[in-house]
């Protein structure tokens, strides 16, 4: 049997494939976007296999056309398009910041003190005093301490970025079902912001979400991020963060611990999670895992807990609690500005 004929075979049954993937919702339709840019590749196709008719190397013509098909499915499966990006929805959610205003009398302010006409035409009377007292004005927000929750399917997570806001969260999204919604209430100094997307049905291959969430430095923080599949680079250390909370089924975890008392609490399934730790903050550190590769140079191991070797000296101290599966677990100190 000829190679030409082989690798016609063989790009009939790609076609094939492509399609019932297609039909099964295991690879995207726009797949095809791709593929018909390739177009081209059919006219050099045919004038290789005119040149080479007859020819040893007459499968090249057909081999171009295979291999092009190859490549337009692999870089629609990674989410390239030969446009460019593929196109993304962008929807940013925030919530503005309420003053309270309130002035008050200011202290170890000289009084000022006006002495009335009077006193000045009649010596033989008492004189009558005025005092002035100065105000200042003070300013509070009218939220002190605000719970974030995340609700969020798969993608990417960058936290680190500041605002003047309440709180700020970008999203991209290439599918309208992975579009964010907010719920949002207050009670008394207290905001509770939940964001979620709706229930995902169906395969979506690299949906390719991408989530910055920008804090306040002024506000308290408790987060809660829960998703299937996530990659996060989480930089705390400007933020007050109370707690944090992560659940996630397979996750790559890079976070900087918060410059202030913290709780933070890390459930996952095979992850690979590394810690960064400010110098000022001790730690405790206590891990329930299935199989992993622990580092902990910077901390004593006394029964199942690890401590800092500066617990009992910093000015911060951060409780870390880790149950994972099959895990990497690098957890270190770094000077951090």
């Amino acid at each position: 049997m000829k190679v030409n004929k082989i690798i016609k075979g063989l790009t009939f049954l790609l076609t094939g494939i492509i399609l019932l993937a297609n039909t099964l919702e295991i690879l995207d339709w726009s797949v095809w976007s791709n593929l018909l840019k390739l177009w081209p590749l059919l006219v050099i196709s045919l004038g290789l296999s005119l040149i080479f008719r007859g020819k040893s190397l007459s499968f090249i013509g057909p081999l171009i056309v295979f291999l092009g098909i190859i490549a337009g499915v692999g870089a629609s499966y990674v989410g390239i398009s030969f446009e460019g990006e593929m196109a993304r929805e962008v929807k940013t959610l925030s919530r503005e910041i309420v003053i309270e205003v309130e002035k008050v009398p200011e202290t170890e302010t000289a009084l000022e003190t006006e002495i009335t006409p009077e006193s000045e035409t009649a010596p033989d009377t008492e004189m009558i005093l005025e005092t002035k007292v100065p105000l200042e004005t003070k300013e509070y927000p009218e939220i002190e301490k605000v719970s974030i929750g995340l609700n969020l399917d798969v993608g990417q997570l960058t936290l680190g970025e500041s605002t003047p806001l309440l709180y700020e969260c970008i999203s991209k999204y290439r599918y309208k079902e992975f579009e964010p919604f907010e719920e949002y209430s207050t009670t008394e100094k207290e905001a509770n912001v939940l964001i979620y997307h709706s229930s995902v049905k169906g395969n979506f291959r690299n949906p390719e979400n991408k989530w910055v969430l920008k804090l306040n430095s002024q506000i308290i923080y408790n987060l809660s991020i829960k998703t299937g599949a996530f990659d996060t680079d989480c930089n705390l250390s400007a933020f007050k963060v109370e707690k944090l909370y992560i659940k996630s089924g397979a996750s790559n975890i890079n976070l900087v611990v918060p410059k202030y008392n913290s709780k933070i609490i890390i459930d996952s399934g095979v992850s690979n999670i590394d810690i960064a730790i400010p110098l000022n903050v001790g730690t405790t550190v206590n891990i329930d895992s299935g199989i992993a590769i622990k580092d902990l140079d910077d901390f004593i191991k006394r029964d199942s807990m690890y401590t800092s070797n500066n617990y009992d000296s910093s000015e911060f101290k951060v409780d870390i609690e880790i149950d994972c599966g099959i895990s990497n677990i690098n957890i270190y100190y770094k000077d951090i500005p």
